[in-house]
């Protein structure tokens, strides 16, 4: 397959949303994993990322003056994969490191793109200790080609002032949250919002629906008729259907306006990083202190896990076209672990120690009810396997998904329409698409 397919391919998907906050640590902290490389001129490095990492990226770059001349270069997380394709393709123009949503560095670290550089011989293997296993997303053939910035595993976020005045019961198993969001019913509250990324992220991974399940390097399972697909489609059309889950998205404008900030979310299966960048926000859901509680998932009947997805996540990954590849390995150790930078953000970070001083300030936030960090970190572990990065841009599409089930209210279509196209990215790629 040449380059200009496989750019071709990449370019044809468009990434939904996926948030998470920046963070860094310093570069000879960072180093100690390999020789720098000789430069052959300047050392310059061509940073991209997107608004929310604009920060972390000017403060690694600040760090480096006088050293590295950086460049910080910002766009939607939905452009990186056809820059990169472009790239590629003219054989120029790599950016040095880039902020991406977690499944590009599957497409980065297919030979036929090239893009991704091994950091095996570049970042200090403490480094990668100090992730404590939550960092494994970059771990493709026995090597790592990325480094995580943050964790977006879900929790149930339930709204405390609801659930006392209607008497309900923070659901432990996913048939006691049907039949809460059921109670729910002529109210006017609701379960939360499907018709976005959450559906996905809340619903179907955690389930362990094979949406994209890499088995290995040559084959894909995309199986709509799973049980953990179907027991998904029976759970949750009677909730759409008795208008206690709403098809349109959690960012959706008619929701914010006629739900969302009425306070009338009663509960909501989101990230990690819902409750700082979507609930508590004026600009977006704006409900008051006082009333948001967050628990562990509910449990699908039959497991023995109550399994997390992810909505978010994102990655650094570093260009192996480059002249001194130690000095991108720097930047995204710089960018991804500084603890200094990461207990000023507001995701939950990946790095053990940003970790620490990040919950120190979380956990006792006057906003919530209680500490939230305590779901958070339970539900670490329990950030389903099943999903693993893929060479085609399965997250890109999500938003087929999201348009079904805002149009027709029928969640068996929309996932099956999502998976068919999957499965033609899948097999453009090169896998073996199996059930």
């Amino acid at each position: 397959m040449s380059r200009k397919l496989i750019g071709a391919l990449v370019m044809s998907g468009a990434l939904l949303l996926s948030a998470c906050a920046g963070g860094t640590t310093t570069a000879e902290e960072a180093a100690g994993g390999g020789e720098t490389a000789e430069a052959t001129g300047p050392r310059t490095l061509l940073l991209y990322v997107d608004p929310v990492r604009e920060p972390a990226a000017l403060a690694y770059q600040a760090s480096v003056e006088g050293e590295i001349e950086v460049t910080v270069e910002v766009l939607g997380q939905e452009e990186i994969l056809a820059k990169v394709a472009l790239a590629n393709q003219t054989g120029q123009g790599w950016p040095d490191v880039t902020f991406n949503p977690s499944n590009n560095v599957g497409v980065f670290q297919d030979p036929l793109n090239g893009y991704a550089l091994n950091l095996d011989d570049y970042v200090d293997p403490a480094i990668i200790d100090g992730y404590q296993g939550s960092g494994d997303w970059c771990l493709i053939d026995g090597s790592y080609w990325c480094l995580k910035n943050d964790l977006a595993q879900t929790v149930l976020w339930y709204d405390t002032v609801i659930f006392d005045e209607l008497g309900l019961t923070v659901p432990t198993t996913m048939e006691e949250y049907a039949a809460t969001a059921m109670k729910l019913k002529g109210t006017d509250y609701v379960a939360g919002a499907i018709g976005d990324q959450g559906f996905y992220a809340g619903y179907l991974w955690p389930s362990g629906c094979p949406i994209s399940q890499v088995l290995d390097q040559e084959t894909v399972r995309i199986n709509p008729d799973a049980v953990e697909c179907t027991r998904v489609f029976e759970l949750v059309q009677p909730l759409v259907d008795a208008g206690v889950v709403d098809t349109r998205g959690s960012f959706d404008a008619g929701f914010l306006e006629d739900v969302a900030r009425q306070q009338n979310v009663a509960m909501t299966i989101g990230p990690s990083w819902w409750g700082q960048f979507v609930i508590r926000p004026e600009d977006s859901w704006a409900i008051p202190a006082g009333r948001m509680a967050a628990a562990e998932m509910p449990i699908w009947s039959g497991e023995t896990t109550n399994w997390s997805g992810e909505w978010g996540g994102g990655v650094w990954v570093g260009n192996a076209n480059a002249d001194n590849p130690q000095d991108v390995a720097d930047a995204i150790v710089f960018l991804a672990t500084d603890p200094d930078m990461r207990a000023d953000k507001v995701t939950f970070p990946g790095y053990g120690p940003a970790f620490e001083k990040w919950a120190a300030t979380i956990s006792t936030d006057p906003y919530y009810v209680g500490d939230v960090t305590a779901a958070m970190v339970a539900q670490v572990p329990k950030i389903r396997q099943d999903e693993r990065p893929a060479r085609f841009d399965s997250r890109g599409q999500l938003g087929v998904l999201s348009t079904e089930l805002q149009a027709s209210g029928d969640v068996e279509a929309a996932v099956r329409i999502f998976m068919a196209g999957a499965a033609e990215l899948a097999a453009g790629a090169g896998y073996t698409v199996v059930k």
